[in-house]
């Protein structure tokens, strides 16, 4: 079987995702992955999905267009390739806080320092603090290849981050899932 990624993008509203998940099952698509957000009033999704023998790829374009065409919604669909990026292999989970007054170049900063290392981005979330106007969290959850100088990690990050005037943690995401983990009452 052949995977897809698609990715969409447009004006949230009920029953978007429903309307792609069963257009997908009702061709015999499996969705393997999925990660979906919003961000203010707009909707993001990216899936990975296998299609089943004998479903062309214009014949599930086509079939996405019209199953969208209710919703301002665009995508973009493609073939799957693994391994498209020469990932090191053996790497290790951790977590860079951010937090600070927001301004423009942090993300664009930080991530600099991250490819400088090799390092690998896997989820990034920055949200506006809600108890303090104009300030800002933003946290990366990264692939920290074993290879990397952990203490010259570290340093070259927090140095980034104080010249962008931010306070940076970097945490393994063991012990910030650790400290982090709500509790029952």
């Amino acid at each position: 079987m052949r995977k897809i990624v698609v990715s969409f993008l447009g004006r949230d509203c009920p029953g978007v995702l429903h309307s792609v998940a069963d257009l997908l099952c009702g061709l015999d698509c499996n969705i393997e992955e999925i990660t979906q957000t919003i961000l203010q009033t707009e909707f993001a999704m990216i899936l990975i999905a296998t299609l089943p023998d004998g479903l062309e790829m214009a014949e599930l374009d086509k079939r996405l267009a019209a199953g969208l065409e209710k919703y301002d919604m665009s995508y973009t669909l493609r073939e799957f390739g693994e391994d498209a990026c020469a990932v090191p292999r053996t790497t290790q989970p951790f977590v860079v806080t951010l937090n600070g007054q927001d301004r423009r170049g942090i993300i664009a900063g930080i991530s600099g320092v991250l490819a400088r290392f090799g390092v690998n981005i896997e989820n990034l979330k920055a949200v506006p603090r809600e108890d303090a106007a104009g300030m800002v969290v933003i946290g990366f959850e990264i692939a920290l290849p074993d290879a990397v100088d952990l203490p010259v990690f570290r340093r070259t990050l927090k140095e980034e981050a104080a010249r962008l005037g931010m306070d940076a943690t970097l945490q393994h995401r063991d012990i910030f899932e650790a400290m982090h983990r709500v509790q029952p009452l």
